[in-house]
């Protein structure tokens, strides 16, 4: 149990997730921490308030909206929710953010500079055929 803690593995879910190269480790950390968000009580600011500012960081990254400075911020922000909060579901919640910054920071950084989504899988950064073809880069469906 204590190597398990020590690379960041929370027992106690019974569960185990499979993924490969068509998953989108961005994606898979903002399905996760909106659970959290959506189940936090509300009692403490940091997991209330804290997750929600996360989640709305992921959303941006993943909507081709990320900026400059929000790897940095995520994970500044989980380590003091982790630290503030009051309870196992707040100290635990960016867990999944700062593990795949920590293993999959390059899939962060190709959704913030390139404006690209590796596993193709968030839409907003996949172009269309019609896209590439158009000497100006419109997105035509979303126009």
């Amino acid at each position: 149990y204590e190597e398990l803690a020590k690379a960041g593995a929370i027992m106690g879910s019974g569960g185990m997730v499979v993924m490969d190269e068509s998953t989108c480790m961005v994606d898979i950390a903002k399905f996760f921490l909106t659970f959290t968000a959506d189940e936090s009580c509300g009692k403490c600011t940091p997991c209330r308030l804290g997750t929600q500012v996360m989640k709305n960081i992921l959303d941006n990254i993943t909507n081709g909206k990320g900026q400059q400075g929000d790897i940095e911020l995520l994970e500044e922000m989980g380590k003091k929710i982790k630290k503030l909060s009051l309870c196992g579901l707040g100290q635990t919640a960016p867990n999944p953010v700062l593990t795949t910054i920590s293993y999959f920071r390059d899939e962060y950084e190709a959704h913030i500079k390139e404006k690209e989504c590796p596993s193709i899988t968030c839409k907003a950064l996949v172009p269309t055929p019609c896209q590439d073809a158009c000497p100006v880069g419109v997105d035509v469906p979303s126009y």
